[in-house]
């Protein structure tokens, strides 16, 4: 049977056996308290007793009769018969001073099912894995799909940004410049019909080494020579330069007077603004402007800022006259 002890409440179970009468007492294992329960489970007081049930009646005893027998004579005393132990019933009477005391102990602890939890826990952790996985892949469908966008821009700021391109490097001072880069111009275009007899007999373009120090960066130079093949003298005489891609299409375009000729050492030097005057000027530097017939004219054509591969993006130039009037007589 189920029992609870009346000072500390602990519950406990007690075979019924162990209560031999109508009641016992009992002591609680946890806090020493002595009461005394029924075989119904039921806690009395310690004075409690059953109630007595009325003694069966007895049969009108028969008469005694008149001739009383004389007792035999004395002789040694038969040994008389043994008799049941008197036993005092606990359903009928009181309760025997020597009532069992028996000791409740309380029910076992239960079992904590930490399977459950763990099981749990297991089960939240994959999921959250699966939604993170979806998320990183960019896969997660319906409503989930917002999770997407932001591990996509996770992603984006996890990634190791891109070196950045080393500076291109510049010549220093005493070290011998590498020699001039030959770039083949295509065909020149098809000139004026006026100006057939002013050929360029030859053109030469080079940039590595060359870098102004006055602001003008990377510089491609193109120096040449302009023939008068007539018969008149012609001039001044202005060309027309164009720097083109691989697919000879044009990038940059200079106009420029013949006349003018720099060493490597003036065009690192001078400023951008003193080297486009001379160019921009009819005769240049060598205030020639007229060229007799037969004779040759130097030019230079300067593009400043340029890239410095131009060998390997395989750039080219185009260069033609545009203008050469007949010189006055």
């Amino acid at each position: 049977m189920e029992v609870a002890c009346p000072e500390c409440k602990t519950k406990f179970s007690l075979d019924e056996s162990r209560i031999p009468g109508a009641s016992a007492k009992v002591r609680c294992s946890r806090c020493q308290n002595v009461f005394r329960i029924t075989r119904e489970g039921q806690i009395v007081g310690p004075d409690w007793a059953p109630p007595v049930q009325a003694p069966p009646e007895t049969p009108v005893a028969a008469k005694a009769p008149d001739h009383i027998p004389e007792p035999a004579p004395s002789g040694p005393a038969a040994p008389l018969p043994p008799s049941a132990p008197e036993m005092v019933s606990q359903e009928a009477g009181g309760i025997s001073p020597e009532s069992v005391e028996a000791e409740l102990l309380p029910f076992p602890p239960r079992r904590k099912r930490h399977w459950l939890w763990i099981s749990a826990i297991l089960l939240v952790a994959g999921a959250a894995v699966g939604l993170a996985l979806g998320a990183w892949q960019g896969v997660l469908p319906g409503p989930l799909k917002p999770l997407n966008g932001v591990a996509q821009r996770l992603k984006e700021t996890l990634e190791p940004a891109k070196p950045a391109a080393p500076p291109a490097a510049t010549p220093e001072a005493g070290v011998r410049s590498p020699a001039p880069t030959k770039v083949t111009p295509p065909p020149p275009p098809v000139t004026a019909e006026d100006l057939r007899d002013l050929p360029v007999e030859w053109a030469q373009a080079h940039y590595q080494g060359l870098v102004n120090v006055q602001g003008g960066g990377q510089l491609l130079v193109i120096q040449g020579e302009v023939l008068n093949k007539g018969k008149t003298a012609r001039g001044p005489i202005r060309l027309k330069a164009t720097l083109t891609d691989a697919q000879h299409r044009p990038v940059k375009e200079e106009s420029v007077y013949a006349g003018s000729t720099f060493t490597d050492t003036e065009l690192k030097t001078m400023s951008p603004e003193e080297i486009k005057g001379w160019l921009a000027k009819p005769g240049g530097r060598s205030q020639e402007s007229v060229l007799q017939p037969g004779k040759k004219e130097p030019f230079t054509a300067v593009f400043f800022g340029v890239p410095d591969n131009l060998a390997e993006t395989r750039s080219g130039f185009q260069l033609v006259v545009t203008e050469g009037p007949a010189a006055a007589r």
